[in-house]
């Protein structure tokens, strides 16, 4: 008897004191002010970078091996030096945004926020690290029983601490924006009622009448990594203003004409839905359930919605002669003995395939609408040639633009591309397996055709 009330009086404590235990959670926005932040146009150029080429990198999900893949391409880029405008520099300088999901979002915050320290220690620090390990032992962990009962307090918060303590060293987005050095980062998550892409850049935050400043860089990967079903979604507040002036000038002209059939007038729709009454909570999940590349960002950027961005303006005032995207893709091909069996196929295995398989669908098809705004934007500068020449005026160079995927299918070698076909989607792997991915990224782009001809390019 005496046993059971000490069980009943510890479980009353548990609870009590896991109510009162509250995750990280973003801060107001005294004033709106739409120049402020995070954002591209507040970070300076940095030694070596021209903005007359213009790289954009891409780091899909994946867990570690993602997190190794692109890490490799980084390694690679370091060691790639090219002559532009008549000056020696690595292409990695050249780096101007990186927009990242899940895994590939480590590498890319962990650059963006120590640069050519990443090159020293982050090896060690994250990809031979059992991250997966840790975070298993974190939930099973009695002293962490009393987060886990509170009912604002789930796995990926006890990621985010991990990953804030472990890898990010307690770094705010305050504290990137205070480098003050390209690359822009894109850390991007899914905001789980639309079902669309959400980033954390100020901009973003802008919606929610919220400082991005004060947010944890391991809070942003966490969000970035929370797949559905192993991790639990996370949530911000959304200090509703109904401020029309949270919405960047495009989303508000174009919202003065309605069309359903125009995807700018669906993405400044969703929008406006942060900005009025009715949502003051907004739950994140993995970023790769809306964009597993993290190339909705530049689709968005080429489709030229935002006409007063930084990034627009040089991309079309003939600043930039050369726009690079270098896509990193950690899929593997799976290749499942599910045809060679007559019995009933397990539960989980047929639901992770089925939650996965959209997603590589809805990948192809981005890649696909990448090249076809690419051939666009060749098709509408003729006509400004056209034009410029009826007129008698002179039409901006055009830009020449090369996108470049990085993927398993593109290594030469059958049996290292059958090795990373087979790793696994976690945050653990040997460091045999992380070694391959890494020497395996540079190989693809050796032998890569746009890439090499885009090398030869350069003067």
């Amino acid at each position: 008897m005496r046993k059971s009330l000490c069980i009943v009086l510890l479980f009353s404590l548990l609870l009590a004191t896991g109510c009162t235990t509250l995750p990280y959670r973003n801060k107001p926005l005294e004033t709106i002010d739409g120049t402020r932040g995070y954002r591209f146009a507040n970070l300076a150029k940095g030694e070596g970078n021209s903005d007359s080429l213009y790289v954009v990198l891409t780091f899909s999900g994946g867990g570690t091996r993602a997190a190794a893949f692109s890490y490799g391409v980084l390694e690679k880029l370091r060691d790639t030096e090219i002559v532009w405008e008549g000056k020696r520099r690595r292409l990695l300088d050249e780096v101007d945004v990186i927009s990242s999901v899940s895994g590939g979002s480590l590498t890319s915050t962990y650059y963006a926020m120590f640069g050519d320290r990443i090159f020293q220690d982050y090896a060690d620090k994250v990809l031979y690290s059992d991250l997966q390990g840790i975070l298993i032992r974190s939930v099973l962990n009695v002293a962490n029983y009393p987060k886990l009962l509170s009912p604002f307090y789930g796995r990926t918060h006890l990621l985010s601490e991990q990953f804030d303590r472990d890898v990010f060293e307690h770094k705010t987005y305050a504290d990137l924006l205070a480098r003050n050095k390209r690359p822009y980062l894109i850390v991007n998550s899914t905001d789980l009622s639309l079902g669309t892409r959400f980033e954390f850049t100020q901009g973003q935050f802008d919606l929610l009448a919220s400082d991005l400043g004060s947010c944890p860089l391991g809070f942003s990967v966490a969000a970035s990594a929370a797949f559905p079903g192993l991790l639990t979604p996370v949530s911000l507040k959304n200090y509703e203003r109904g401020d029309e002036n949270q919405l960047p000038p495009w989303a508000r002209e174009v919202l003065k004409s309605p069309d359903p059939d125009d995807i700018s007038y669906l993405k400044a729709k969703n929008m406006a839905s942060y900005v009025y009454s009715g949502r003051p909570n907004i739950h994140l999940v993995d970023g790769g359930v809306s964009d597993n590349l993290g190339l909705l960002s530049v689709v968005m950027l080429l489709r030229q919605d935002d006409q007063h961005h930084k990034q627009m303006k040089i991309l079309h005032d003939g600043t930039v002669k050369k726009f690079v995207i270098i896509t990193v893709n950690a899929k593997r091909r799976d290749n499942p003995e599910w045809d060679l069996r007559d019995k009933l196929l397990g539960l989980m295995p047929v639901l992770l395939r089925a939650s996965t398989t959209p997603m590589e669908n809805f990948s192809l098809a981005q890649m696909e609408y990448m090249k076809l705004l690419i051939d666009h934007q060749e098709v509408v500068h003729e006509l400004h040639v056209e034009r410029a020449k009826a007129s008698g005026s002179e039409a901006e160079p055009a830009v020449d633009f090369k996108f470049i995927e990085v993927a398993f299918d593109r290594l030469s070698d059958p049996g290292k591309q059958s090795e990373l076909n087979k790793m696994p989607t976690s945050f653990s792997l040997k460091r045999e397996q992380v070694d391959l991915l890494r020497s395996s990224a540079g190989c693809i782009l050796d032998e890569h055709t746009e890439y090499q001809d885009f090398l030869k390019s350069l003067h």
